[in-house]
Parts: C-alpha cells; sequence; structure tokens
C-alpha cells in the first residue's frame, strides 16, 4: 500500500483557547475553494439555520474529506472565512 502525505500549508488558529467540544464531520458535501480546500473557520453544513458548528482545520477534500466541528468552545471571529449569518444558531459558540 503506498500513502500520499500533503501538507496544507495555509491553515489558520480559529480557537480562542483550548478549551472545546469537537465532532467527527463527513466534508465531502461542503464546497471547497479553487485549490481543493474548505478552509477552517468554515459554517458548517451552511453559514445559515443549519449549522451545527465550526470546522476546526484546513480539509483538503481530494485526499480526505473529513474534517473535525467545533460544537461548544471560544472561536476568533475574524478567522472566519465569511461573516457569520444571523440565521445561524450556534448558542454553544462564543466568538471573539
Amino acid at each position: 500500500m503506498k500513502f500520499k502525505s500533503t501538507n496544507i500549508i495555509n491553515s489558520k488558529e480559529i480557537l480562542y483557547n483550548d478549551h472545546y467540544v469537537a465532532i467527527p464531520y463527513d466534508c465531502s458535501a461542503l464546497t471547497a475553494d479553487s485549490s481543493g480546500i474548505i478552509k477552517a473557520g468554515t459554517v458548517v453544513p451552511a453559514n445559515d439555520s443549519t449549522a451545527i458548528g465550526i470546522l476546526l482545520y484546513d480539509v483538503k477534500k481530494e485526499d480526505n474529506p473529513n474534517g473535525t466541528v467545533v460544537i461548544h468552545g471560544f472561536i476568533k471571529s475574524g478567522a472566519l472565512p465569511e461573516e457569520l449569518s444571523s440565521e445561524a444558531d450556534l448558542k454553544q459558540i462564543t466568538f471573539i
């Protein structure tokens, strides 16, 4: 079996501190940017009333669509790739 290692250079730190709760998430249905990466800080599954959390790390969809979604914790609001929608109801996440 052959393994391929891919490093993502532009990963952002979105957490304000190290106290958070996260769950695994299959990101295969999310839209990646032109380089095939779903950016850390993306609202999952969408930036609307269906939101369940914030993607913790960049995900290279082609290599492995599995990601980690923060559902409770403190997030740097400036680290989000887009402004949080007023419809997104993420009461367990505090944006700082």
